[in-house]
């Protein structure tokens, strides 16, 4: 089974360094925020406009679209407007389907974004049996078409970014591997290694899902990869397809923070269906909550954790709390804290409620807080206290298993080096995290991090919420969080991919639209995508599609199938929702209850 090794502290991964333009990347250069400008690359004031906003809000690197020869006419008027203004950003060019605007962009960014999935592919989800020979032609095919564009980075000493999707994978690679994190990874070390052949390196890496776990999964493989590969490319991080509001931070805050926390990642993009200013507030927040990390969370530093790269749920014995098993083969389980009663509300989200402890039975260095309820309580601090083992030994001797919940403000380490000591002791117990009461974007941004990354790699049993408040904040960072990481379904699951100048409708007003009509309906997955780039293939899981395909004109789609075509956009709306009965997977709001 292939290993992720982590070390018990923080710790960069060490890579080399990057120039685009006047902004380093990789190394020991801080770790740089990016956005992309939502405007059309043509209209040249929108565009100026967006670029003004987005440096008032501090973003060093910049990303535009550049569909066609038009945009690319426009860049060099750009970056002259641009100097006018004092606007010194470095610019990065976003191409897919087209070689040669990517050769033809190269004298007027800094950097170069391609799609190793669609550069010198079309993408016709054909079936079919590569022989080696066959693979291999196809790669000679791929090298031909890069070769241009080899020749036009190392004229004017341009970065490239090789930016892998989840579901836009091309045939060759997908027949090979499947679209899977594996093919991400395979996707974009086969374009390496042509640059490499041909002393191309200034290359910065992306492996983006709008799914946290694969896009985990596809990062930490691409690390073990690259190791043994001997390649050391920085690495730029992002959910794409976030969507917005709480929710698209939170995601990006579990599938990004939990990587850097990790020491993975050299620059971030917070992909939010909302304008591009606002992306730089929420990347901010998980640069802000690493800082804390690193000064406050404990750390081993002579221990390093291995985790399967399957994320393979901990394999633990089940354990009643009321009537709820928790662990075992159990779903992943929901609590909360309730002060007085334990009698659980006709109508409650909750597995459970739990008697909240008396203020000095926590105190215990480990105590069975929850009256009658086999319950074991820890603080994160405490697993590195000099006794911590002596105790656990004690409560292994003392019997049947018990659910351990772990509180505090910083439980990614903690609760690894606990499993460790744990598995040298064959306990097997489930954990539990207690969720610490938190308060603005920084806070859950670190906490998204740590214990997101925790229900990914399966190593929890359930999530503790310090509020039976329904309506707060705190108990919807939660659910949020558990849906994110799709560990506890709620409501809809929405696929919502940023504005950029491909897009053909307004994409943040629609998005809301849709979500306010449809987010009742539990598990099932919609896809809002501005245009075909981001259409069919990278919402590759949704049940349902909205893809723009002309201007005012939508496309809509069932799983991976246009069943509709050219609808008019004020119409579109009210024909996904048909759409959605039709298949019947539509229920009334009214008689929608969360469970």
């Amino acid at each position: 089974m292939l290993m992720f090794k982590t070390p018990l502290y923080y710790s960069r991964r060490l890579t080399r360094l990057v120039p685009v333009g006047s902004v380093n990347i990789g190394d020991c250069a801080p770790i740089c925020i990016q956005s992309m400008l939502t405007s059309d690359t043509c209209n040249v004031p929108l565009v100026l406009a967006e670029i003004k906003k987005l440096s008032e809000a501090n973003c060093p690197l910049i990303r535009l679209t550049v569909p066609n020869k038009r945009a690319v006419d426009c860049l060099p008027v750009i970056r002259e407007e641009m100097k006018k203004r004092g606007l010194n950003i470095p610019l990065s060019a976003d191409i897919h389907f087209n070689p040669q605007l990517a050769i033809d962009s190269c004298e007027f960014v800094e950097k170069v974004r391609i799609n190793p999935g669609n550069y010198a592919d079309r993408k016709e989800f054909q079936v079919r049996t590569y022989t080696e020979s066959q693979y291999e032609e196809e790669l000679d095919r791929v090298e031909e078409k890069l070769l241009p564009l080899i020749t036009n980075l190392k004229k004017y000493r341009r970065a490239l970014r090789i930016g892998t999707n989840h579901g836009s994978l091309s045939d060759r690679v997908i027949n090979r591997y499947g679209d899977s994190p594996e093919g991400m990874v395979e996707s974009a070390l086969e374009f390496i290694r042509i640059f490499q052949k041909h002393d191309y390196r200034d290359i910065i890496i992306s492996m983006k899902s709008s799914i946290p776990l694969v896009m985990l999964q596809a990062y930490k493989l691409l690390v073990i990869k690259m190791e043994e590969q001997a390649m050391n490319y920085p690495l730029h991080l992002g959910v794409t397809e976030a969507g917005n509001g709480l929710e698209g931070r939170v995601k990006s805050a579990i599938g990004i923070g939990s990587l850097l926390y990790d020491g993975i990642g050299d620059t971030i993009r917070v992909s939010l269906t909302e304008p591009a200013e606002n992306e730089i507030p929420a990347a901010q927040s998980i640069l802000q909550s690493l800082t804390t990390f690193q000064q406050q969370s404990p750390s081993w530093q002579e221990s390093v954790y291995q985790a399967p790269i399957s994320f393979a749920k901990r394999s633990t014995e089940s354990v009643l709390i009321h009537s709820v098993h928790v662990g075992g083969n159990e779903i992943f389980r929901f609590f909360a804290f309730h002060p007085e009663s334990t009698n659980l509300p006709t109508s409650s989200p909750f597995d459970e409620i739990l008697v909240e402890p008396e203020p000095d039975q926590s105190n215990h260095e480990l105590s069975t807080p929850f009256p009658q309820l086999p319950i074991v309580l820890i603080k994160d601090e405490q697993i590195g206290q000099k006794h911590f083992e002596q105790a656990l030994d004690t409560i292994q001797v003392n019997g049947p298993p018990q659910l351990i919940l772990i509180h505090g403000s910083h439980s990614l380490f903690p609760v690894r080096r606990l499993i460790q000591m744990m598995d040298t002791r064959h306990i097997n117990w489930p954990i539990g995290i207690i969720v610490p009461k938190i308060e603005g974007l920084q806070e859950w941004s670190g906490t998204a991090a740590e214990i997101g990354g925790l229900v990914a790699d399966g190593l929890i049993n359930c999530l503790v919420c310090p509020t039976t408040d329904t309506s707060s904040s705190l108990f919807e960072f939660c659910q949020i969080l558990l849906q994110s990481t799709r560990a506890r379904i709620f409501k809809a699951d929405f696929i919502s991919c940023p504005s950029c100048g491909r897009t053909f409708f307004d994409l943040e007003t629609t998005t809301e639209a849709i979500k306010q009509r449809t987010q009742h309906l539990k598990g099932v997955k919609i896809g809002i995508m501005g245009c075909i780039v981001n259409g069919p293939g990278e919402m590759a899981d949704a049940d349902f599609g909205y893809v723009g395909v002309g201007v005012g004109k939508i496309n809509l789609y069932k799983n991976q199938e246009c069943v509709e075509r050219n609808i008019p956009a004020e119409q579109a709306v009210d024909r996904l929702i048909d759409l959605i009965k039709k298949h019947d997977q539509w229920v009334e709001p009214a008689s929608f209850k969360q469970e």
